[in-house]
């Protein structure tokens, strides 16, 4: 990639906010910046998984096993999702004699949307979590309802971070000539 499409600028600067050193899959940097966004799911997804934890432990000694329940059940999303990060393909390997082609700018384009957008789900879901966690100390709000939102949203995160294949199965094959 020569230069950054100004469209996706604002996408860039939204993952770099997050991920210092992120810098749009520039040539010689593909890998890097693919760990580090898998790994910045992973630890999000984790915080997740902890503030859930800590719900689930005080509510079940408090023997309210509704609230219990809802935060049990988004602890087990959270270890989907790492466990789908881990197991994810990696892309862009460089197609210089082998199989695979080259990602054009659109493509390019597409993976930094998409990374964005994941990034941007599972912060929601870090916030809402917090939230629940929050309301459970204060005794304001409907811990239960966000534990449930919280686990929504991991598992629309699940879909939209597995929907990261489709992109990078684009990257995957040379379209050959006849």
């Amino acid at each position: 990639m020569v230069g950054t499409p100004l469209d996706v600028v604002p996408y860039i600067r939204g993952v770099q906010l997050v991920l210092l050193g992120y810098n749009g899959y520039t040539k010689g940097s593909r890998f890097e910046n693919d760990k580090m966004v898998r790994e910045e799911i992973s630890r999000a997804t984790g915080r997740v998984r902890s503030h859930m934890q800590n719900i689930f432990d005080s509510q079940f000694k408090a023997g309210n096993l509704e609230i219990a329940r809802a935060a049990k059940q988004c602890m087990e999303e959270c270890d989907f999702l790492i466990e789908d990060v881990r197991k994810a393909i990696a892309g862009m390997e460089h197609a210089f004699l082998s199989g695979q082609r080259s990602p054009s700018n659109r493509d390019l384009k597409k993976l930094i949307k998409h990374d964005h957008e994941v990034i941007d789900m599972v912060t929601k879901a870090v916030n809402i979590a917090n939230s629940a966690e929050q309301s459970i100390a204060t005794g304001e709000g409907n811990a239960q309802q966000m534990s449930l939102q919280s686990t929504q949203m991991i598992t629309s995160c699940r879909g939209f971070f597995g929907a990261r294949a489709n992109v990078l199965a684009g990257l995957k094959h040379k379209k050959m000539k006849k």
